[in-house]
């Protein structure tokens, strides 16, 4: 990275109250943290159960929403609806440290603490899309949005309508009809010797079938 481009990011993290695509809100991110330090091993008594805990909320704090404002939409943001984003999730995050849940009932909570940021998330991301992509509402687009990729604030831009929503999305296979065929061309060869191998079974069954039963009749003469 860039010293400029690393000196941005750190005071975009930096700053006070914090803002990013969750995983650049330094709020945001503290708070997934204390969950998993202080919570997690003290209310989980079956390791496995703490395992999948700590992964969730080590993924929460990692890439993974950047990754998915990437890989299913554009990767920007307007800040001031992302801000709401964070400021639930703080709020869903002070409520687990406060309550008795223990065990299954609290990973269940926690995977709906990560299906509710990612359902908000979702929102904020196909509204500046929405935007982006129609050519008489994209200049009613805020003097800043956020670059998920960079954490940077950045001035927002006009899509090209090709590049909207499922039309731009391959990299994430959202063309069903295309994989299906493309599978089933990949599948054919082990299609057709599956038969041909179950045709040869019977064939075998049959014939064994059959010299069993002469087998029977030379004997019984």
């Amino acid at each position: 990275m860039p010293p400029a481009l690393a000196l941005l990011l750190l005071a975009g993290l930096s700053a006070r109250g914090g803002w990013g695509c969750l995983q650049c809100d330094r709020s945001v991110q503290e708070a997934l943290s204390q969950l998993r330090v202080t919570v997690v091993p003290g209310r989980f008594h079956e390791e496995q159960l703490r395992a999948r805990a700590q992964a969730l909320l080590l993924g929460m704090e990692g890439p993974f929403f950047r990754d998915y404002a990437l890989n299913a939409f554009v990767g920007k943001a307007e800040v001031d609806l992302l801000d709401h984003v964070a400021s639930l999730i703080k709020n869903q995050v002070s409520n687990l440290k406060t309550n008795a849940l223990k065990d299954r009932p609290l990973l269940e909570e926690l995977v709906s603490l990560r299906e509710n940021a990612i359902q908000e998330l979702k929102k904020v991301l196909i509204s500046y899309e929405l935007k982006a992509c129609d050519p008489e509402s994209c200049h009613l687009l805020k003097d800043e949005v956020l670059d998920c990729l960079h954490c940077l604030k950045i001035s927002p831009n006009c899509i090209k309508k090709k590049d909207c929503f499922v039309d731009r999305q391959h990299r994430v296979a959202l063309q069903y009809e295309k994989m299906s065929e493309n599978a089933l061309i990949r599948a054919l060869p082990g299609i057709i010797i599956s038969i041909f191998l179950a045709l040869l079974a019977l064939g075998v069954i049959v014939v064994s079938a059959i010299t069993y039963r002469e087998n029977r009749k030379l004997l019984l003469q």
